[in-house]
């Protein structure tokens, strides 16, 4: 969990002993490559990708599969470690996100109403959970913004800077439901590039 420690160190000071209380709220869990992390329901936990990578993605009305993102942990790399959905959360309702594991995955999970719980019991507490959820906010709200403005050929770029794990990890047919054509039209889009 070296890296979670990392992660909020970067947003707040915190001693060892502070650590050890973060920490007990975290419990490991691992996945295996092809099982879903979480399905439906009111979403519950908040995971943090300690090694692997998993793949979010919402289901249309008629089943289509739309691919929001990659997390990914390896090494020094890391690419949106948490995972969850925070709206469902917050209110109350059916989670419309899915999330698999592409690659085995060693996750810790936390309760998010305890989590909730401890960020009420110090303002420095409150302080971390506002820079988290600044952070997420502004990741999300960018890619949106960027790629709302983009042609599909933008989008492919976008994706492509983002990081080479996304054509790595993603199928075609994934990838062109995260930057929104048809399989047949990225196909055509990827030999333009």
């Amino acid at each position: 969990m070296k890296f979670l420690r990392a992660y909020i160190e970067d947003k707040i000071e915190i001693n060892d002993t502070e650590w050890k209380t973060i920490a007990s709220y975290f419990r490991k869990t691992t996945y295996k490559k092809g099982v879903e992390i979480y399905s439906g329901g009111v979403c519950t936990k908040l995971y943090y990708l300690s090694e692997g990578v998993a793949r979010s993605y919402m289901l249309t009305t008629d089943g289509k599969e739309i691919t929001l993102g990659v997390h990914y942990r390896k090494k020094d790399e890391t690419i949106d470690p948490f995972i969850g959905d925070y709206i469902s959360y917050l209110d109350g309702s059916e989670s419309a996100i899915f999330c698999e594991a592409l690659q085995d995955c060693v996750l810790y999970e936390a309760d998010f109403f305890k989590l909730e719980l401890f960020y009420e019991s110090d303002i420095k507490y409150m302080k971390l959970a506002r820079k988290i959820s600044d952070t997420l906010l502004v990741t999300i709200a960018k890619r949106i913004r960027e790629t709302m403005r983009y042609t599909a050929k933008e989008k492919y770029a976008f994706v492509q800077s983002l990081s080479p794990i996304y054509e790595e990890f993603l199928t075609d047919y994934q990838l062109a439901s995260m930057i929104g054509v048809t399989a047949q039209s990225f196909s055509r889009l990827k030999n333009q590039v």
